[in-house]
């Protein structure tokens, strides 16, 4: 079952239904936990259901036990709470770690058991894991810091932990934020499950039409070893608005659903297409990860004792200042590569990631004072304009690391890029052999335009859905059929078309 299908639209309707149904009873928090099995056996397999189940329970059991020891200890922070707390941690990203990045070492099990006649089966990664690993390492750190108390009802832990809408592709749910809802009694409010509706309609516009029919194009060229030049960056510029329009459908389309449930989620997007810097780029992309690391990872390294000690036996002030930030950039955009994929290109990306995050804080002054000297003001919009493009470019080698799949991959997609630099590439047709006809290019640019417009629109604070709960039910009918049977007509599938999973689903 995969939440681009029919079959999901219909699960979603039938738990929307019974979940509002027993809306006066304590039965509800229960409909979405049996939601949350059926959608990870159905999504995945048994086998994961199983892994969430056996490593849920067990931080939920290692949770209790650094409670029992900090109240037992007169609410000090004994030894032996550290050292439940760390064999939580250790387990819970253990597993992340292994799937990640050693899972091939089963296939060498299977070798070695199938010359004594053993034979074992494949070893599937457990649907979600890159995302309720963080949410549960983030659960036991802050009872382990005290910052409240440990759940005691295993069932509303597990529904937390496998909460269906968001165990995809996200966002990354925090314990504070989440579970206060999971065990508030939720009514069923008419504005509410439309408002979710439009928001679900969206992203399955944003995924179905134009993220999916911007990939027929970008894997044609990108296949073709003789397209190079500029057809080769045109590709990539397009697989930028690509992974955009297919991470924030996906995330609207969950959003949507949470908010049908009357449940509240972090938002994930923050128009990232106008982002001035690098740094403000990740302020605006993958908002919850981003909140993940800055709390977990980011604050404990800038408030280290060691980090500090060593940064102030740094000379120049400024400098001593503002290592631990630009060293903590560095170890969490490290991590953030590593989190999105196995193998030294993910590392790399990090790493060039973390050079323009590291160094806009400790280039800071020099930058300041070379704005100051060509009298450069950063409210015209010329300069907006200019940030914002010259961030693009810089994202958009990045992503070539991502794309490309090997370092070794990587150079040979440069190397194409910048060989035979023809710009009569783009007009000559030559882009209309790659899948999609001159009809759905320009199809396809104009639904770019629009999710850009959109995005200006949000920043400047219009939002087109409280815009459109305004005004007149037929008018508002007619922009929901219309857009309904937009997805359908010009949405990319069929039974000669296999529609691509959410990018990120595989991170």
């Amino acid at each position: 079952m995969a939440v681009k299908s029919l079959e999901f639209l219909v699960f979603v309707f039938i738990i929307l239904c019974l979940y509002y149904l027993l809306q006066k009873t304590d039965w509800q928090k229960y409909i979405l936990l049996a939601a949350n099995i059926v959608c990870v056996v159905s999504m995945a397999s048994i086998s994961s259901a199983i892994v969430i189940l056996l490593l849920s329970l067990t931080v939920f059991g290692i949770a209790l036990k650094i409670e029992e020891s900090i109240k037992e200890n007169g609410g000090k922070i004994p030894r032996t709470a550290k050292y439940w707390f760390w064999c939580g941690a250790v387990l819970d990203i253990g597993i992340l770690v292994y799937f990640k990045f050693f899972k091939n070492t089963w296939i060498i099990v299977q070798k070695i058991l199938s010359s004594g006649n053993i034979t074992i089966g494949e070893l599937i990664v457990p649907i979600g894991l890159a995302y309720y690993s963080l949410a549960l390492y983030g659960y036991l750190s802050d009872i382990y810091h005290k910052k409240y108390e440990a759940e005691k009802n295993y069932l509303l832990f597990l529904t937390y932990v496998t909460y269906f809408p968001a165990i995809i592709e996200g966002p990354v749910n925090f314990y504070k934020k989440v579970m206060p809802q999971l065990k508030q009694r939720h009514f069923f409010n008419e504005n509410k499950v439309v408002m979710g509706i439009q928001r679900s309609v969206w992203g399955y516009f944003k995924k179905l039409v134009v993220a999916d029919r911007i990939g027929i194009l970008v894997m044609g060229i990108l296949q073709d070893e003789n397209a190079v030049g500029p057809v080769v960056v045109y590709a990539l510029i397009l697989y930028s608005f690509q992974i955009y329009a297919d991470f924030s459908g996906g995330i609207d389309v969950i959003m949507g659903i949470s908010e049908m449930l009357d449940i509240s989620l972090t938002e994930n997007f923050r128009s990232p297409l106008v982002s001035t810097s690098v740094t403000e780029y990740w302020q605006r992309w993958h908002i919850s990860l981003g909140e993940f690391m800055e709390k977990y990872i980011y604050y404990p390294i800038v408030l280290n004792r060691n980090v500090m000690k060593f940064s102030k036996k740094i000379p120049g002030k400024y400098i001593s200042r503002a290592f631990s930030a630009a060293f903590a950039s560095v170890v969490v955009f490290i991590i953030v590569g590593i989190w999105h994929g196995t193998g030294w290109n993910y590392v790399v990306y990090g790493m060039y990631q973390a050079f323009f995050v590291s160094t806009a804080v400790l280039l800071a002054p020099v930058y300041k004072k070379l704005k100051t000297r060509l009298h450069i003001n950063e409210k015209t919009f010329s300069w907006k304009f200019f940030t914002v493009l010259r961030t693009f470019v810089i994202l958009l080698f990045g992503r070539t690391l991502i794309k490309a799949g090997s370092l070794q991959q990587t150079g040979l997609l440069l190397q194409r890029m910048f060989s035979d630099f023809n710009p009569h590439a783009l007009f000559d047709g030559t882009v209309y052999n790659y899948g999609l006809d001159i009809k759905n290019v320009y199809l396809m640019y104009g639904c770019i335009l629009l999710m850009i417009v959109v995005d200006i629109l949000h920043e400047k604070g219009i939002h087109f859905r409280q815009t459109l709960m305004k005004q007149g039910i037929i008018f508002r009918y007619i922009i929901y059929y219309a857009a309904i049977f937009g997805i359908i007509i010009f949405g990319i599938y069929g039974p000669e078309f296999d529609s691509a999973s959410f990018i990120y689903q595989v991170f």
